[in-house]
């Protein structure tokens, strides 16, 4: 009987269309790792160790004289390689006399920034000739074109500049043997530009029809340190910027913010470094730079916490694992990323951000693309905020804290001040989800692959 009821079952009319995926789609998501200018070479020791498998880079033309071979390595390793030409800096009175200035092009004005003349079609100097031939001589996949922070107060026609200088870039590319490397295109702004409707309008316009794969959105004032309101109404504006019909990445944005963005379709790929940049600010820039009266320089060695979406000193880390259930919620639970437990988390605290960048933002690009925000919240969003409250309710003794040089009680505030931010941003979040339900789903640009080698998976070892 059942065959029978088989074989009078009718045939599938002719006319019926499929859908076009049986499920919903899932695309690609860009993370770029800036190898900075004073990391880079751990993070290539790290590439070779297995422990950074990025599948796209960022190198600063400041340091690129020395990455040859860190280049070679993740080219090799079927990544995709990324020139920063430091533009923005070069041209900033409080920047350009410190690594920018190594950046083969960063001679062209002695003693001074670069300016805008430095930009024009036809200079002896060509600075864009200068780019080109760098590109093409380290073998990189695609070059920033030199992008300024359009907001400056000594100058205020960058974005022209800049614009010009896309093209004038392509042209120097084709000519010295680099028509195979790409082009993206940065926008240094203040982040309020980008909440301002009529601004981002002007942007799209200005932008439509230049020779650049992706757009490059580096925004002042703004960063994984974002305030919720701050972050919701940045990343909501975003999606204005899509009717331009590139993929767009966050420059300088990493964290749990930078993880929304991806996750709420506000944009295509982050960049960021490891453990820093994960923010940005011009805020100055047009100073000259205060003399250090012969301090040494540097910033205070910083561990990045699991599942807290913040970094904590040294001894301040010491000091709030040394409370009962202080290691349960701080130390890095993978015995693979770290076997020694506190040790291994003191002594090499990039591997423990790298993992924390790629692994949280691989498990978002594994999601199909109408449930991320969803599983962010409820996954991502929910742990970060679990572990805020129980951190910040930590005691730890007061002479641990005093041994190590600590103020206990501006500690504890700073945590709980940390947590009362992060459940702020959740509500905030959200709410911006259930906003969002009422939108149709619209599919972002996916960043092309710039590479000769075989495309990896974000997360995945090479």
């Amino acid at each position: 009987m059942q065959q029978e009821h088989q074989l009078a079952r009718p045939a599938m009319p002719t006319n019926v269309v499929e859908f076009p995926f049986a499920a919903h789609p899932t695309t690609p998501v860009g993370q770029y790792i800036r190898l900075g200018e004073t990391a880079y070479q751990r993070l290539g020791s790290m590439l070779v160790e297995g422990r950074l498998p990025a599948t796209r880079v960022v190198v600063d033309a400041s340091r690129i004289s020395h990455q040859r071979e860190i280049i070679r390595a993740f080219k090799a390793a079927g990544a995709e390689v990324v020139m920063d030409t430091k533009a923005a800096e070069l041209a900033a009175h409080n920047k350009f006399g410190g690594w920018p200035k190594h950046a083969p092009w960063g001679a062209m004005n002695p003693g001074g920034p670069i300016g805008p003349e430095f930009f024009a079609a036809k200079r002896a100097d060509d600075i864009f000739g200068e780019i080109a031939r760098c590109a093409v001589e380290f073998g990189v996949d695609a070059v920033l074109a030199p992008g300024h922070f359009i907001n400056a107060k000594d100058f205020d026609g960058w974005f022209e500049v800049d614009r010009r200088s896309c093209e004038y870039l392509r042209e120097a590319l084709d000519r010295e043997g680099g028509s195979s490397i790409g082009i993206d295109y940065l926008l240094v702004t203040k982040h309020t530009e980008i909440n301002d409707a009529a601004k981002r309008s002007e942007f799209v316009a200005g932008l439509d029809g230049l020779p650049f794969d992706n757009l490059w959105l580096r925004a002042s004032g703004f960063g994984n340190d974002a305030g919720p309101l701050a972050a919701a109404r940045f990343l909501s504006a975003l999606h204005g910027l899509h009717n331009l019909g590139k993929p767009i990445i966050s420059d300088y944005l990493g964290g749990l913010v930078g993880e929304a963005a991806v996750a709420f379709g506000a944009v295509s790929g982050l960049a960021h470094g490891i453990g820093e940049r994960e923010r940005f600010s011009a805020s100055g820039w047009e100073k000259p730079p205060a003399p250090r009266d012969g301090q040494k320089g540097g910033s205070q060695k910083r561990v990045s916490v699991p599942g807290l979406n913040r970094s904590l000193s040294v001894p301040e880390f010491e000091v709030m694992c040394s409370a009962r259930g202080g290691k349960r919620l701080l130390v890095c639970p993978d015995r693979k990323v770290c076997p020694n437990g506190i040790g291994d988390m003191i002594a090499d605290t990039k591997r423990v951000a790298a993992h924390e960048a790629l692994t949280h933002l691989a498990t978002i690009a594994a999601v199909p693309d109408q449930r991320r925000a969803d599983h962010f919240l409820e996954h991502r969003v929910k742990e970060v905020d679990r572990n805020a409250r129980q951190v910040k309710n930590l005691k730890p003794k007061k002479e641990e804290a005093e041994q190590r040089g600590v103020d206990l009680e501006r500690l504890l505030v700073r945590l709980a001040d940390h947590s009362d931010k992060i459940g702020k941003m959740r509500s905030a979040f959200e709410h911006m989800h259930e906003e969002k339900k009422d939108r149709p789903h619209r599919a972002r640009p996916v960043c092309p692959r710039r590479d000769s080698g075989t495309d990896i998976e974000i997360g995945q070892k090479s």
